[in-house]
């Protein structure tokens, strides 16, 4: 089966908080378009046979796509095709490929490749999704970084909360104005995106944070018009059961993960964020694998979280769980406990 994409339709992707440049969605905002690399695509295929629960902390897999030869997405269980289309142009009326010029400063540059892997967009059932981008692991480098890279990678990590506690803030992204500055200057690395009207807080920005501060920025992603102290700590309660799964998930799996990302995501929209915590309140989700697919998909939702980002992932069987991730994920899981019992 072959799910047939437009790349005329195509557009730049709104919805990211950090990463490289580069990735696209399709005219619905459904899925997410992303410059890949050989091992990604072969880290999402084992995942679902590996380990079930990781799965389902992970976006869905739907293919890849050859931008500049066939419109298509293919079904990753299958091997069908169709014919290239050498003709195929974006939306901006350019070759459709994915060979870009490097970025701005405030993201990686693109991937020289002309293959993306299709994943679901997470944000698409949001009204307003609040996105934050945790980057994983002390080491980020795997085995075949270079010395260069994997000096500069240390250097990162020494000076930043990825040395100390495992993480650090990789972007951000919070719908609606704020009238106080907060006390860390996150104006120095935070833009105002008027048309959008989200706050855009850029790669630079985890990097003013220490071991003992850094619970300020997860205070920054939950402070938005409209949501007040009590719904604040319910969000960090949520997100902390869903990082609790995240860890017990990586803690029956054999990989390693470089580099690897947590994606939150919860409701900004004032309107929506009111529906989704009572829709919440009155349907907790349930804790067995026969949840209904309908309560799922009930828009708008109030928040939801993934592991991303596996261009440097892979099973290592008989070499037991990822310490480097777990410690980051641990951390996180602690300072969210924190926030939501004070």
């Amino acid at each position: 089966m072959t799910a047939q994409i437009d790349p005329a339709s195509l557009k730049a992707f709104g919805d990211v908080a950090a990463g490289h440049d580069g990735v696209l969605s399709d005219e619905s905002g459904g899925l997410v378009i992303k410059p890949c690399t050989a091992k990604e695509i072969a880290f999402y295929e084992a995942a679902p046979k590996q380990s079930p629960d990781f799965a389902k902390y992970i976006p869905t897999y739907m293919g890849t796509l050859q931008l500049n030869k066939p419109a298509e997405a293919t079904d990753p269980t299958t091997s069908s095709s169709t014919a290239p289309d050498p003709t195929a142009t974006t939306a901006a009326g350019t070759a459709a490929t994915l060979s870009l010029d490097e970025a701005g400063p405030m993201f990686g540059k693109a991937l020289t490749t002309e293959t993306s892997i299709v994943l679901e967009n997470v944000a698409a059932r949001f009204r307003k999704p609040n996105i934050l981008d945790l980057k994983l692991g002390a080491q980020l480098w795997d085995d075949a970084a270079k010395p260069e890279k994997r000096a500069r990678l240390d250097k990162v990590s020494a000076e930043t909360t990825s040395g100390s506690l495992g993480f650090r803030v990789a972007g951000m992204r919070v719908y609606g104005a704020r009238g106080d500055a907060p006390e860390h200057k996150a104006s120095d690395y935070m833009s105002m995106d008027s048309v959008t009207g989200y706050r855009v807080y850029n790669k630079m920005y985890g990097r003013v944070f220490n071991a003992d501060n850094v619970n300020e920025a997860f205070k920054e992603y939950v402070t938005a018009p409209g949501v007040t102290a009590a719904h604040a700590k319910k969000v960090f309660g949520i997100l902390e059961e869903d990082v609790k799964g995240i860890e017990a998930a990586l803690m029956g799996m054999e990989c390693r993960m470089y580099s690897a990302s947590i994606l939150f995501v919860y409701e900004g929209d004032v309107e929506g964020y009111e529906k989704a915590v009572k829709d919440y309140e009155a349907n907790p989700p349930a804790q067995s694998d026969d949840d209904d697919d309908e309560e799922e998909d009930t828009f708008p939702r109030l928040t939801a979280v993934k592991l991303i980002d596996f261009a440097h992932a892979s099973f290592v069987p008989r070499q037991g769980p990822d310490e480097n991730a777990l410690q980051g994920v641990r951390s996180v899981g602690k300072i969210l406990h924190d926030l939501q019992a004070a």
